[in-house]
């Protein structure tokens, strides 16, 4: 498992390789990190959290404790993708507490998700999304109780 200098991943994480870690990325107590994961420079993941197999996230983005992503999840850090790596146009993305995120979702840059909130499968999110609302499609749009 490449993992880069700088970077802190707890003694009881579980990484299932392959599996790229780079720089200043901290994995913290009881994260489990499926196969062919790609985690950015100085991505921080919280207690308890999993990683599925094949999710791409970038430098930029925070996921909280106790959250679940589903196999193929994609971040974006940027609107407009540019040639050469350029953080200072890297958006922030904030997974909160609790947060579950279906299967083969894609999140947009520079969004929240609220805590506890719930993302459908194949959903492509665009929007910040409120605390505990189940969000579904592509757009995502809030799912009425």
């Amino acid at each position: 498992m490449p993992i880069t200098p700088n970077s802190f991943v707890d003694i009881t994480v579980i990484v299932h390789e392959p599996v790229n870690i780079y720089g200043g990325a901290s994995l913290h107590q009881g994260v489990k990190v499926g196969c062919f994961t790609e985690i950015g420079k100085d991505v921080v993941i919280g207690e308890f959290t999993r990683i599925s197999a094949q999710c791409f996230i970038p430098e930029g983005v925070t996921i909280h404790s106790y959250c679940f992503i589903g196999p193929g999840v994609r971040f974006c850090n940027v609107k407009i993708p540019v040639a050469k790596s350029q953080a200072e146009y890297y958006q922030k993305t904030i997974v909160e507490d609790e947060v579950v995120i279906g299967a083969n979702c894609t999140i947009l840059p520079g969004l929240r998700l609220g805590k506890g909130c719930f993302i459908g499968a194949g959903s492509v999110v665009t929007k910040h999304v409120p605390a505990r609302e189940v969000w579904c499609g592509n757009p995502a749009r809030r799912m009425k109780p």
